[in-house]
This record gives C-alpha cells, sequence and structure tokens, in this order.
C-alpha cells in the first residue's frame, strides 16, 4: 500500500502532461484566436501608456522611468514575435493528420501566458516618468579650441580639483568671448566627468534672488512648490528634513539649496556679473561647492566680491583670429580674389570674437564689391550695424565707471592715440589740466592716476601687457564717438587721413586736439580756439614745422601744449598769449632757440624729453612756479645757465638721466663770474624737490651731504661707466662708482641706506660689502649689482666685527644680485647668516669672478633654496656651485638639498667644475663617484624648467642608476647643451624615460666627442623608446662632428609634438634612429636614409637639414604614417653626396609644404623624383601633393639639370617666388614630358600668384620648358634674368612664334607666352646679351623699374621707356655720346644707376632732370660726371635727393659749380681714389637739404670742404660763412691723407648734427679729449673716432649716447 501511495503523485503528473499535450492538438484555433485578441490587446494598453508618457515628457525637465522603458521595450519583442507566428500560421501547409498543429498550438498558448503577465505588469506601475534638471546646452557655434584659451580652461579646471580653489573670476571687455568660453569650461568638465552636475545662470544686471534661485534649482532637477519647498523628488525631501511648511523666501530657499548642493559635486557658472552677488543669501556658499564667474569687470570680482584667483581673458592673436574668421566665411576665405581682402577684414576685426562672427556670417556667400565695402566700412569706423554688438559692451563699461575723473582719464588716454601709454606724460597732461582737484604734490597725483589707471584696467578699457599700459583699437573708437559729441574732441592718430584742417564751427567748440604720428597740412596763420585747453601735434619722422607768427594767439584757455617729434627753429611770439598753459611739452625734437619760453610765467610743467638741443637759457630761471623739469634724453645739452636751476625754488621733480652732465667743480661754484655753467650745490637751493634722476661723472663734484633726506624718488648714477638705457622696476636706484675713500660722506650713505637698486663699481677700501657699507644689512635693498672692484672678497662676511651688528638680517627683501669681474672674490657668504637673510632673493648671476671655488657654502645653503634662477660663467676655479663636505654629514642624514623654486639654471665657461655638488651619500657605493658628473643624488631641483650647460667638463650630467632621486628632470621644458666636448651622449635610456616628459626644446650643439644623443644599449638591452618624447617642440642638432646617430631603438620611435627640427654640422651622421637588428645585415652604412619608418614627425612643420655629407638620400621609401604631412618650410643646404631631394615615397605626403630651398648639394641631379609608369603616365598621388608651395630657392647645385618634372610645374598654382642660382648644367627650368604624355596641345603653365622670378648666373639655360607650350604670369611683379648667356630671345608670344617656325627662323623664346602674361610686371632686371634685349620686350609693359646690358644703338619698346627706375650697365664699347642719347629717351626717370664702361665722363642732359636718385658704380676711367663747358645743356638736377658714387678710381670731381643741388639729401662717395676734396666751398652753399654725408675709402683725399677747384683756381665764396643747415650725420673712414675739413680760415657750422664719426683717418690728430687738432683754428671739434671694423656691432643702436660732434666757431 505505501508502495501505491508513492506512485500516485507520480500517475497524476503524467496524467495531467498527457491531458495538456492533448489539449494543444485539440485546442489549436482556440489558442491561436486567443493570442489574435491578447496582442490586440497588449497593443491597445502600450499605446495608452506611451500616449501617458508622452504626455509627461512633453513638461519640462521629465524622463521616462526605467521600468517604464523596459516594458516597453519588451511589450514590442511580445508583438512582433506574435505578429511573426501569425504571419508564419497563414503560409504554412495544410496537415492531413493533424499532429503537426502541436507546435504552433503550443506556442500560441505560451505567448498568451506572457501577454498577460505584461498586462498585469502594466497596472503596477507607481509612477512613468521623473523630473530631473534642466540640461544646459554647451553647443558653441563657430568656437575653436584656440591654444591660448585651452590653456586656460585645462588650468582652471585643474585649480577645481585642488581643496583649496572654490572660487575662481574670469574677466574681460565685452565681445571677448567669455560666455563661449565658461561653455568650454563646462563641456570639459562633463567630459572629464569632474562634476555630478554643471549649471551656468546669467547674471546680467538682475541680480535678484529669487530668480537666480529659481533658475539654479530647475537646472539641478528641483522645483520650489507654494511655500518655496523643493517638490518632485520627495526622497531627497525628507532626507533634507525640509517639510512642506517653509514660507516663501530668499533665506528659506536659501537653506533648501544650500543643503541639497553641500556635500555634492557641483560647478555653478555666473555669467556676466555686473554688480556684486551675495553667494550666501542665494543658497550657494563658498565651500559647498565650486563657482566660477565672469565679468566685464575685475574690480566685481576681487575689490567687491573679494575673489583671489582671477583671469583676465584677453583678444585673439591674428592667426586665431584668421582661423575663426575662415571656420565662419568657408571656402570664400580661399577664393584667390578674396582672399587678401578677406585677411584684412579679419585683421580689422581686432581679435575681437563677437566682431569676428558678426562680420564673418555677414560675409557668408557674398560677392567681392561686399567685401570691399566691409572693408572699408571697419576701416572707417562707420559700420555701424556690423560694430554696434561690440561697441555697446565697451560704452556699458565706460557708463559703470564710478566718478568724473575716471570717465576723463579714460577720454583723453584715447585721444592720445599712442600705442603704448608712458604714464609720465598722462600725468603731465592731467596736471596741466588740474584734472586731480585738492592735490597738490606730484606724488599725490602720481598716486592717484595709478590708482585710476587700475580701475580702467579692471573694467578692461585699457589693457596692461607685462607692465605694458595700450588700448584695445575698438575701445579707443569707442571713446572717441564718446569724446567727440559729449566733449568736442578731435582726434586723428596714425593711418588717419588728414588732409585739411577742419573749419572754424568745429574749431571754435574743440576742448581737446590731438594729432598723432600722422604730417599735418601747413599750420593756418591763426589757430581760433577759445575753449581749447589741451593741443597735441606729432608728426611721424621729424619734420622741420614752421609755426605761424599769430598761431597761438587765439588759444587763451590752454593749458597743456604738446608738440613732439618736431624741428623747431623758434618758437613764435604768439606762445607768450598762452597766459593760462600749465604743461608745455617740446619733446623728441630739435630745437635752437627756446628762450621765448621763460616767458610763460605760470607754468608748472616743462619737458624737452630726448629733444637736440645745446643750451637750456637764462630766461629758463624766470619759470618760477615750475614744479617739474624733465631733461631726460638730452645728450647734446651742454650748458645749463649757472643759477637757473637755483632759481625754480618750486621744482619737485627734476629729471636728467642720459642728459646734462658737465656740472662745474666745487671751487668754480664759488666763483660765479668764472662759471659758465650749473653747478651741483644748486640742487641743494630746491626744498620741495622730491624726485630726482641725475648723472654725475665723477664723484669729486660732489657737494658735501649733497642728497637732501626729502628725496622720495631717485636715479642717481655717480661715475663714467653707468648705462641709462637698462631697466628699472624701481624708482629708487643709485648706481656708484668712488675711487677715493674720502668722497663718501654721510649724505651718499643716507641715499645708499634709502634705495632699492644699488649698483656699485670700484669703491675703495669696501672688501666685505654687508656690514662696511649698511650696518643695518640693506633692509630696503632688492636689487643688487656689483662689478669691476678689485678689492671685494666677500659679500657677506659674518666672521669679523661685532655679533651684536652680524646678528641683524642681510638682505631680507632683496630679489637679484650679479656680480661682474670681481677679480678678489672668495665668497658670496661666509659664516653664519642672520634668520630671513636673502629669504626673498630670486635670481643670482655671477661672471668673470676668478677666485670663486664655489657659489654656496653648505652653511648658508639654506637661506637660498627659493632661488628661481642660476646663472654663472666665466669663473675659471670654479669647482662646484654648492660647496660639499662628506664629513659635514652627522647622525646619518640623508635628506637631499632642494632647490624648491629654481626654474632656470645656466652654468657657462666653467673649466675646473667638477660638479654641482660634490657631496655624496655614504650609502652610494664610491665606485659609482664620477667627478665629471654634474648632478648626483644629494642635490634635487623639483620645479627645473630650463637648464643650460655651456663649455663645462662634463663626462655625464648624472647618474642613471640614481634615478630615484632624479625624479627633478622630468619637469625640464628646454634643454641646451653647448660646447661639452666630454660628453659621449646625453643620457642613457633608462634617464631619458624621465628627461623628456615635459621637455619642448632640446638643443646640443659644437659637443665634438658626443656619437648618440640617447644611449639607448644599457646593460645588454635595448630599451623601449616608444612614448618618450611626448612635448617636444624644437630639436637642434648643431656642429657635432662624430654623431652617428640620434640612438638605437629596435622600436618604433615617434615625436608626436616636434615642429622644428634642425640638424646642422653633423658630417658622420647617418640614419637618425639605427635598428640594431639590422646591423649584421649591413655592410656599408654610408648609404643610410636618414628617416624610416622606425621614426615618426606627425607635427612637424620646419626641417632644416645642413652640412650631412654622409647622406646620399634623406628619405627611405617606407615612412612612419602621417610622418612629415604638416611639414611647411623645407632647407637643405650643403649635403654633399645627396642625389635626390624629395623622392616618390615623401612626395604624396606634402600637402602642407610652402617653402622649399637647396642650396650648396654639389651632387643633386632632381629637386624632385616623381615616379613614372610603364605607360608613361605618372602617379598622381606624387604630381598633385606640391600644390601648396609658395617659395622656391636652388642655390649652387652644380649638376642639377632641371627644377621641376612637367606635371608638377603644371599644378604650382600658389608659387609667389622662384630663385634659381648658379646651377652650371641647368638647361630648364621645367623637364619635358616622356613620349607617352605629349600629345598635340602643347602643356601649358600657369603661374596664378608668382610674383617674384630671378635666375641668375645659369650659363646653360636655353629654355623655359624645352618642347613648345604657352605660360601665364598674370601676377608676376618683378623678373630678373642676369648670366644666362645661352639664351637668345627672352619671350615671345605662342601664335607669333608659331608663324616664325613656319619662316624657319630657328631661335627660341626662353619663355612662349599667351597674350597678356605680364600685365602687371613693375620691375624688369635684364643682364642680357644686347641681341637678346632687341626681340624681347614686345611683351614687358608699363614696368616701374627697368635693368639691362648697355651699348651704343640699344633700341627700346615705347612702353619701357616710361619707367621710372633704370640700372644700365655700360659695355666697354659704350660711349658718352651714345649713354646720353639713349638716356634722353626716357621721360619719367626718377632713379638711375650706371655701372662699370670704359667711359671717361657721362654727359647728362635735360631728359633727367627729374631724378631723384643717382649712383653711379665702378666706372674705372671716369675722370668727371659731366663738363661745364660741353655742347650739352647742362643738368641743374633741381629735385635731385640721392647721390652716390662708388669706386671711380680716376675721378678729379663730382660736380661743379654750374649746378645746382638744392634738394639733396644724402652723399656717399666711396673709393674714389682721385679726388682730393669732396666739392668746393661755393658747391656748398647749395646743400640746402643736405642731411647725412659718407666719405670712405678715398686714398688721396686731403680735405671734405676744397678751397680751389682742380685747376688751381681759388674758390671765392661770396662770404666767408657756410652753414649745412639741416646736416646730421657725417662719416669719414679709411681716408688716411685726409688732414681737415677744411684748410681755408672759413666759419663753418652745423646747427643739427647729430652724429660725427672717425675712422681710420691717420693724418687727422685727435687729441685724448677728441678734439680734432688741425681744425682748432676753426674753433673745437669734438668727435668719436671709430674702432676697426670687425668689432663687436651688439651696442650699434646707442650711437645717441656716444657720437657727438661738439663746435663753436
Amino acid at each position: 500500500m505505501e508502495s501505491i501511495a508513492l506512485l500516485t503523485p507520480v500517475v497524476d503528473h503524467a496524467i495531467t502532461s498527457v491531458v495538456r499535450q492533448v489539449g494543444y492538438l485539440i485546442n489549436y484555433k482556440s489558442n491561436v484566436h486567443n493570442l489574435e485578441t491578447q496582442t490586440r490587446e497588449l497593443i491597445h494598453a502600450k499605446e495608452r501608456l506611451q500616449h501617458d508618457v508622452d504626455e509627461e515628457l512633453r513638461k519640462v525637465g521629465q524622463k521616462t522611468e526605467a521600468d517604464v522603458e523596459e516594458w516597453l521595450t519588451e511589450v514590442n519583442k511580445i508583438i512582433d514575435e506574435a505578429h511573426q507566428f501569425m504571419e508564419d500560421e497563414r503560409h504554412a501547409k495544410k496537415c492531413l493528420n493533424g499532429f503537426c498543429r502541436y507546435h504552433p498550438s503550443r506556442k500560441a498558448a505560451k505567448l498568451s501566458q506572457k501577454i498577460m503577465a505584461e498586462l498585469q505588469k502594466r497596472k503596477e506601475f507607481p509612477r512613468l516618468t521623473y523630473s530631473t534638471p534642466l540640461q544646459d546646452i554647451w553647443t558653441t557655434v563657430g568656437y575653436l579650441a584656440f591654444q591660448s584659451r585651452t590653456s586656460i580652461v585645462t588650468q582652471i579646471l585643474e585649480d577645481f580639483r585642488k581643496d583649496n580653489t572654490d572660487l575662481i573670476g574670469i574677466y574681460g571687455m565685452g565681445g571677448v568671448g567669455k560666455t563661449t568660453f565658461v561653455k568650454q569650461v563646462a563641456r570639459k568638465a562633463e567630459e572629464d566627468k569632474l562634476f555630478d552636475n554643471v549649471v551656468k545662470v546669467e547674471v546680467k544686471q538682475n541680480t535678484e534672488a529669487e530668480r537666480i534661485q529659481i533658475e539654479i534649482a530647475e537646472k539641478l532637477g528641483l522645483k520650489f512648490g507654494e511655500y518655496g519647498t523643493l517638490i518632485g523628488r520627495e526622497l531627497i525631501v525628507r532626507q533634507s528634513g525640509m517639510g512642506f511648511g517653509e514660507k516663501h523666501t530668499v533665506p528659506g530657499r536659501a537653506r533648501i539649496l544650500s543643503n541639497f548642493i553641500k556635500d555634492k559635486k557641483i560647478l555653478v557658472i555666473f555669467d556676466d556679473v555686473w554688480e556684486e552677488l551675495e553667494l550666501e543669501k542665494l543658497g550657494v556658499p563658498v565651500g559647498t561647492c565650486k563657482i566660477l564667474l565672469t565679468s566685464r569687470t575685475k574690480d566685481v570680482l576681487s575689490s567687491k566680491m573679494g575673489i583671489q584667483t582671477n583671469i583676465q581673458l584677453d583678444t585673439l592673436n591674428e592667426e586665431d583670429t584668421w582661423a575663426l574668421f575662415q571656420t565662419i566665411v568657408g571656402d570664400a576665405a580661399k577664393d584667390p580674389n578674396i582672399e587678401k581682402v578677406a585677411i584684412e577684414v579679419a585683421s580689422e576685426c581686432k581679435g575681437l570674437p563677437i566682431l569676428v562672427v558678426t562680420v564673418a556670417n555677414a560675409l557668408k556667400g557674398k560677392k567681392l564689391h561686399s567685401w570691399n565695402d566691409v572693408l572699408r566700412s571697419l576701416k572707417s569706423g562707420d559700420g555701424n550695424e556690423l560694430l554696434q554688438k561690440a561697441y555697446s559692451g565697451i560704452e556699458w563699461s565706460y557708463n559703470q565707471l564710478e566718478g568724473e575723473q575716471v570717465k576723463a582719464l579714460f577720454l583723453i588716454f584715447s585721444m592720445l592715440g599712442q600705442r603704448y601709454y608712458h604714464l609720465s606724460d598722462v600725468l603731465k597732461y592731467t596736471m596741466g589740466l588740474g584734472l586731480f582737484e585738492g592735490i597738490n604734490a606730484m606724488e599725490e597725483a602720481n598716486d592717484r592716476l595709478h590708482s585710476l589707471v587700475n580701475k580702467l584696467k579692471d573694467y578692461c578699457l585699457l589693457l596692461d601687457t607685462n607692465g605694458i599700459i595700450t588700448m584695445h583699437d575698438l575701445t579707443r573708437e569707442v571713446a572717441r564717438k564718446i569724446a567727440s559729441t559729449r566733449q568736442h574732441f578731435l582726434s586723428k592718430g596714425y593711418g588717419d587721413e588728414f588732409k585739411e584742417w577742419p573749419n572754424h564751427e568745429v574749431l571754435e567748440k574743440c576742448t581737446l586736439i590731438s594729432f598723432d604720428q600722422i604730417n599735418v597740412p601747413n599750420l593756418p596763420k591763426e589757430l581760433v580756439c577759445p575753449w581749447l585747453q589741451m593741443f597735441l601735434l606729432s608728426t611721424m619722422n621729424k619734420m622741420s614745422l614752421h609755426i605761424p607768427h599769430d598761431f597761438f594767439k587765439e588759444m587763451k584757455e590752454l593749458r597743456v601744449l604738446d608738440l613732439t617729434k618736431l624741428c623747431i627753429p623758434s618758437l613764435p611770439p604768439s606762445i607768450q598769449c598762452l597766459t593760462s598753459l600749465q604743461t608745455l611739452c617740446l619733446d623728441h625734437c630739435e630745437l635752437r632757440d627756446i628762450a621765448i619760453v621763460g616767458e610763460l610765467r605760470n607754468l608748472e610743467i616743462l619737458s624737452f624729453l630726448k629733444s637736440k638741443f645745446k643750451q637750456l637759457p637764462k630766461e629758463i630761471g624766470r619759470l618760477t612756479r615750475l614744479r617739474w623739469l624733465d631733461l631726460s634724453g638730452c645728450p647734446e645739452l651742454e650748458v645749463v645757465y649757472p643759477d637757473v636751476i637755483k632759481s625754480l625754488t618750486r621744482l619737485e621733480e627734476l629729471n636728467m638721466n642720459n642728459s646734462f652732465n658737465k656740472w662745474e667743480t666745487k671751487e668754480a661754484s664759488n666763483n660765479i663770474s668764472g662759471r659758465s655753467n650749473a653747478s651741483l650745490s644748486e640742487l641743494k637751493h630746491l626744498p620741495y624737490l622730491t624726485t630726482l634722476a641725475i648723472k654725475i661723472k665723477d664723484a669729486n663734484q660732489l657737494p658735501v651731504n649733497f642728497f637732501s633726506e626729502n628725496l622720495k624718488h631717485f636715479k642717481i648714477f655717480i661715475g663714467d661707466v653707468w648705462d641709462w638705457d637698462a631697466e628699472y622696476a624701481t624708482s629708487k636706484s643709485l648706481k656708484l662708482k668712488i675711487s677715493q675713500r674720502n668722497q663718501w660722506d654721510q649724505g651718499l650713505e643716507s641715499i645708499l641706506n634709502r634705495c632699492e637698486d644699488l649698483s656699485l663699481d670700484v669703491f675703495e677700501g669696501v672688501n666685505n660689502i654687508v656690514y662696511l657699507l649698511d650696518k643695518d644689512g640693506f633692509q630696503q635693498l632688492k636689487k643688487l649689482h656689483v662689478q669691476n672692484n678689485p678689492e671685494i672678497s666677500h659679500v657677506v662676511h659674518s666672521n669679523i666685527g661685532y655679533s651684536r651688528i652680524h646678528s641683524r638680517t642681510a638682505f631680507p627683501i632683496l630679489e637679484a644680485l650679479s656680480l661682474y669681474n670681481l677679480v678678489s672674490l672668495e665668497s658670496v657668504c661666509t659664516g653664519q647668516l642672520a634668520d630671513r637673510s636673502f629669504r626673498q632673493l630670486k635670481i643670482i648671476r655671477v661672471k668673470n669672478c676668478p677666485k670663486l671655488k664655489n657659489l654656496f657654502s653648505f652653511s648658508t645653503i639654506l637661506h637660498f633654496l627659493q632661488l628661481e634662477e642660476i646663472e654663472v660663467k666665466d669663473c675659471k676655479n670654479m669647482k662646484e656651485i654648492v660647496e660639499g663636505k662628506e664629513e659635514q654629514l652627522t647622525d646619518g642624514v640623508n635628506d637631499p638639498i632642494e632647490f624648491h623654486g629654481l626654474r632656470s639654471l645656466r652654468l657657462q665657461s666653467l673649466a675646473e667644475l667638477i660638479s654641482f655638488s660634490s657631496y655624496h651619500s655614504p650609502l652610494v657605493a664610491s665606485a659609482s663617484r664620477n667627478p665629471m658628473q654634474l648632478f648626483n643624488d644629494k642635490v634635487v631641483f623639483p620645479k627645473l624648467e630650463a637648464l643650460k650647460l655651456s663649455s663645462i667638463p662634463l663626462n655625464k650630467l648624472c647618474d642613471g642608476q640614481l634615478s630615484a632621486r632624479l625624479c627633478w628632470i622630468q619637469n625640464l621644458t628646454s634643454l641646451i647643451i653647448v660646447g661639452c666636448n666630454g660628453l659621449t651622449f646625453l643620457c642613457s635610456s633608462s634617464m631619458s624615460m624621465n628627461l623628456f616628459v615635459q621637455m619642448k626644446t632640446l638643443e646640443i650643439r659644437r659637443c665634438q666627442n658626443m656619437v648618440e644623443i640617447i644611449l639607448t644599449e644599457e646593460y645588454g638591452e635595448v630599451k623601449n623608446m616608444d612614448n618618450m618624447f611626448p612635448k617636444l617642440g624644437i630639436l637642434k642638432l648643431e656642429v657635432l662632428e662624430n654623431l652617428e646617430k640620434f640612438c638605437t631603438s629596435a622600436s618604433y620611435t615617434e615625436f608626436p609634438c616636434l615642429q622644428n627640427l634642425i640638424i646642422e654640422g653633423c658630417t658622420k651622421l647617418g640614419s637618425f634612429i639605427v635598428d640594431p637588428t639590422m646591423r649584421k645585415n649591413v655592410v656599408d652604412t654610408t648609404g643610410r636614409h636618414l628617416f624610416d619608418e622606425k621614426v615618426g614627425f606627425p607635427r612637424l612643420e620646419y626641417l632644416s637639414i645642413n652640412g650631412l655629407h654622409k647622406l646620399t638620400s634623406i628619405w627611405h621609401n617606407q615612412l612612419a604614417p602621417d610622418s612629415f604631412c604638416k611639414l611647411i618650410e623645407f632647407s637643405v643646404e650643403s649635403c654633399s653626396s645627396l642625389i635626390h631631394i624629395l623622392v616618390p615615397g615623401i612626395l604624396k605626403r606634402l600637402h602642407s609644404l610652402k617653402e622649399l630651398t637647396v642650396m650648396g648639394c654639389e651632387s643633386v641631379e632632381e629637386v624632385f623624383e616623381v615616379e613614372g609608369k610603364s605607360d608613361g603616365d605618372y602617379n598622381q598621388s606624387e604630381i598633385f601633393i606640391c600644390r601648396n608651395l609658395t617659395e622656391v630657392s636652388i642655390l649652387n647645385c652644380k649638376i642639377l639639370k632641371n627644377v621641376f618634372p612637367a606635371p608638377v610645374a603644371k599644378l604650382l598654382e600658389k608659387l609667389e617666388k622662384l630663385w634659381i642660382f648658379n646651377c652650371q648644367i641647368l638647361g630648364q627650368i621645367v623637364d619635358e614630358e616622356e613620349v607617352g604624355l605629349k600629345t598635340i596641345i602643347p602643356p601649358r603653365f600657369m603661374f596664378p600668384r608668382l610674383m617674384i622670378l630671378r635666375l641668375e648666373f645659369l650659363p646653360q639655360l636655353k629654355s623655359f620648358y624645352p618642347g613648345k607650350h604657352t605660360s601665364m604670369w598674370p601676377s608676376l611683379k618683378e623678373l630678373e634674368i642676369s648670366q644666362c648667356d645661352k639664351i637668345e630671345i627672352l619671350a615671345a608670344e605662342y601664335s607669333s612664334f608659331q608663324q616664325q617656325q613656319h619662316q624657319h627662323d630657328t631661335k627660341r623664346p626662353f619663355f612662349l607666352l599667351e597674350k597678356g602674361s605680364y600685365s602687371n610686371l613693375e620691375v624688369l632686371n635684364m643682364w642680357l646679351d644686347f641681341h637678346v634685349l632687341q626681340y624681347s620686350l614686345d611683351s614687358f609693359l608699363h614696368l616701374d623699374q627697368f635693368a639691362c646690358l648697355f651699348r651704343d644703338g640699344l633700341e627700346l619698346q615705347p612702353e619701357v621707356l616710361e619707367t621710372n627706375s633704370l640700372f644700365i650697365s655700360c659695355e666697354d664699347t659704350a660711349s658718352a655720346v651714345g649713354l646720353s642719347v639713349f638716356l634722353e629717351k626716357f621721360q619719367n626717370l626718377r632713379q638711375l644707376e650706371l655701372y662699370f664702361g670704359s667711359m671717361e665722363e657721362i654727359l647728362f642732359n635735360e631728359g633727367v632732370s627729374d631724378l631723384k636718385t643717382l649712383a653711379i658704380h665702378g666706372m674705372d676711367n671716369l675722370t668727371q660726371l659731366w663738363k661745364e663747358n660741353s655742347h650739352f645743356a647742362g643738368p641743374v638736377f633741381p629735385t635731385l635727393e640721392f647721390l652716390k658714387v662708388e669706386y671711380c678710381g680716376r675721378l678729379k670731381n663730382i660736380m661743379s659749380s654750374a649746378i645746382s643741388l638744392r634738394n639733396l639729401v644724402q652723399l656717399e662717395v666711396v673709393g674714389c681714389h682721385g679726388l682730393k676734396h669732396l666739392f668746393t666751398c661755393s658747391v656748398a652753399k647749395s646743400f640746402v637739404q643736405l642731411q647725412s654725408m659718407r666719405v670712405e675709402n678715398c686714398h688721396t683725399m686731403v680735405e671734405i670742404l676744397g678751397s680751389s677747384d682742380d685747376n688751381g683756381n681759388i674758390d671765392d665764396a661770396d662770404a666767408n660763412e657756410i652753414t649745412f643747415t639741416r646736416l646730421k650725420d657725417l662719416k669719414l673712414s679709411n681716408l688716411p691723407n685726409l688732414k681737415g675739413f677744411c684748410s681755408r680760415n672759413y666759419n663753418v657750422k652745423f646747427p643739427f648734427l647729430k652724429t660725427f664719426s672717425v675712422a681710420r683717418c691717420l693724418e687727422m690728430k685727435i687729441s685724448i679729449d677728441g678734439v680734432l687738432q688741425n681744425d682748432s683754428k676753426h674753433g673745437v671739434l669734438r668727435i668719436t673716432e671709430e674702432e676697426e671694423q670687425g668689432q663687436d656691432d651688439d651696442n650699434e643702436d646707442n650711437n645717441d649716447d656716444v657720437d657727438e660732434f661738439e663746435k663753436w666757431w
């Protein structure tokens, strides 16, 4: 029974299963019908649900719940499956026995069950959608990831990653792109998943808390209910503890927002903030999230909101502006007809993104005339619609300025028109205008000015670039519009057109007139401006300006007058009418009589900045109200009359830097009647003097206790060794040279203790700067420079003297220390230093201190670890920078010395250097100590960026085994190694993995024994070189005579960021990267390629190869992917074994190549090697590559036969310059096409952009292309063909040539042209045979310049005779008469240059009377330029301005008295050995405009001004006085027999002479003080004698300081 009971369930289950299976057979139709019914019901249920979901999604900020989306997805699958089932059943074959219905019936039943289950789920959804934050759209239309701004984005996000940075401000002028920029920040933050939410709110003028709170909440996915509670996210509300009873208040919402934001990663961006935002009041207090704000003013961010980190967003540079502009306008910018105009239009947008976008969008799809119209509008400033957006933002900033002073100052800045502003000038103007009411002292006014300037900078109305104050061009335009309408200001600046003065109605209303750097028309006789307060006039090139007698008569209210860059012989009497004048500036002027200035009794500011005049007249002493006298940069000022300065008793500021220094001595100052100049003692009578800039030649001139305690700002130079041109960061500078100890007194000591910038030269009796000069330790000093002192042994010697003194801190705020040429210096510091000594020092430079063995002792090194820059140079006994002694190591201490602030280290010419610090850790085996190893494990530089090592005896930089302590090298961005001959390699591969992590620049030069840069085979292993140079941008390898390779590597090596690669003078260099696995298979390495597939340069733009004599090929036929695809400029020079330059493997990559130079490659046979196919066709992927070439130069390639293959030449559409020089066997420029490519139609060569074509010294050149062809050169402006003797005919039109061929004319033209090919040619230099010219000029019309070989009978086309400039090389057979006849045909000639020829005279005629330039070169037989008794009429040359005569060895005279050269400006005579004098006195009288005269290498010249002509006739001038009224520069060089300027007793004057230099004039006796003794009977001539040739010309620009010409006649 029990067994039966156990079987019962089994049997029941079996029966049930059988019944179910049989049921599938019986119920087939009902199961299928049920499935159809339930499927329809499911479809309806899905549609109803989808409708409900869609309705919810139409609400803002809703998303579908995940389970709803899953249900819809599953339902769709079931419905598809049911439909497929029913479709299959309809097409199924009928079954006879019925058993085939089992499976379909069963499937229908199962599907029905699934549908019922899904329908049940539909009823269980609690919610279909949920609310989400409103997502900001970060798309930035037209935005480009500019490198300059991308780096700022990266920095901001890096700062936000730090816990201590919560708040950052971005400010910039309106339209600079701040909103677009913060969108980029937001997008990048989301990409990096730095925040959970990023919210941006636009603020502007509406700072209503409720609006901002609601917008933040909505974007966070929150809602405020009726009473201010958050609804829609119940879980969050419950967690925050907020009930539904909160009142609708700002504080209530703030608490809710703050509680929600805290402990989450959220970035809130407040864009365009106009005034202070109370962040805590809004519910986003600092510290709860990260906050980024933008504003047009820094003042809102820093002053009002207290933000510490504020970043100014500048305008775009030209490159970025053009990139943005191109992106918007598209292909239009590439249209050759539009491109140049487009570049100008983009430039006129001045880098302001809003204007770039507006203008670019307006021009999309427009024709050229629209572009020209917009360009005109932008230049003139009348494009109101385009400029309105940019203008409105700037005008808003102006309106936000608080106070009339700052607004007025802004408008004054805009009127000045200068690109850079000098605040000292602005102070002169504003003080003269009385802008600062209630301020009396100059120092207080200066403080106020700087305060207001800072406010303008905060509002981005002024820009500050590295301390240089500027104003954006658009800002200036807006300001001028405001000023012209509201203040009646009139202003014109550089580039503005000024044809005539405004009418009387305009002038009568003007209160300010500024004409800056424009050449004005003649001044009116009387300028009627009754309300004018400020008048500024500055010309471009020191034009001579006559100021009419009554010019200032009707300017009674004028307070400021500035006349700059003018030649003013005298001021008009009407200047006395300016009774209200407060400021007078005569800067950068050439002045003579200025005595009338003394009549301006109310004058308070008088400036002669960088003007040229000899005397400060006595009348200046009448200006008893004068407070500021500026004589800076007036080196020609020789006389300041006694007691003039003493009379200026209200003087507060006296500037005489680089100016007058002829102070009377102490003895002379006691005898007024014997004095001719001012004495220093006069300055002691100026009780209000607070600012002084002065140079005193000798400390002996100083009165006792000369310097007053009242001096607050000073630049005082004492001694003859100091240069004024250096930059000064402080207003308290003292440079001192004291050769005798008794010159030191309390006055000097007092000012020394107060100075911030101190320079010391010779100082007798001082061997220790501290504490012999300042017992307090120079507490105020920021910069110390010591030079040329033979006594100083220490800067600080704390082991001598009194302990009380030495306990004081030395140099606590010193920032820069330089020690030059101190032959006795033994140490910088000796003994223990007091705390805080040198703790602010950033820079130390030491040069030529031969006794110095180390820079820092171990005992003092802790005081110098904050250094940022160290430079040590030419210290021949320097052994180490930091003194290291192993016995000083105690208690096992092994911490390294860390220069935690050092960024730049330069060590140069240190012959005895053994190490930076020889102090080793005892843990390092002694065997590893290498005395020629620069760095070891005891010194680290965690921030070092720039390292330069030059001429030091190194074997290693550091030991690779110590890499754990050398992690600092990974911060290096620049490494320069020069002349370190002990180095055989730069570094090992293990070290290089750290060395090049941040490296951007690597230069290695003149290391004679360097074999490879990276030693890659180390300890028997080949290291992986991949990704070793991630940031390297510049690589220079120069004059490494034994360099064989860069490195050895079996793996691929890439330089992903390298842009410039220069390899020069590496004569043994073969392959750049050597594969060690290939060595065994290489028999001869001399033919290796420089670059192959083992090295990649994907971003290389500039490649220069010079002097690689080993190379036969540059490129392997297999190169790394993308290598050289961005190459823009490629230069190959002096690679003597190269056969081909551009081969098939590289050609197809040169999409970007623009400039190609091949020079001195003697074995080069082809520049472009284009691979041909068997059928004669070319590989098109190679031919179509170099289409962007703009410049090709081929020089000194001896066996080159042609330059371009024909298919390449046909596609040089962008070529602008082609220069081919000295290629001995070059027969044609373009190689003839192969037979398979020739067709019935001749090839056509089109060069639409070529402007310059030069073919020189090509003796075998016959044709441009050897076969029939046509060519077009529509843009060609300059064509020069010289020494190409095989050219028979230069050019002919193709149609004419065809006709001549039928006539059996065998001469082939060099060019076969289409009609109008040379329509724009301006310069034609044809140094060709006479017969070539006869048949060549039909195609050359309307030339501005023409050059040719001349022989008698040469005929030219009439159009050529219209040229303005003519250059002629005369053949030996050419005659003076023939030349005269030839020249007579040129009616428009303005410039004439004659070369060579055998003629003895030149017969000029009236046909060349309009010449402005005449030059004669190398006419060896020429004895005179013209004859007075010639049958040809003598020329007058009324317009000649420039005359040059060179190497005419037999020339006896240059000009005669019959010729007037009244307009001659420049005269140069060189190598004319037959001249005994330059010109006679009578001729000299005609030089009324002469400004420059140069005479060189005339060996028989005795005097410049001859007293007789060549026949010995005495030249009796009408008067004995000769004045060179305009002469500024006079140079006499290599005149061995010159005795003087003039031997007769003439009174010769040079009132405006600026420079007079003499070199190698042996007979001219010059005394020690520079007096020309031979001319002493005429007065005193003081000159500067030049050094011999070969001297260092580095100081060429400082001639004003040394070239003096002083003469009293």
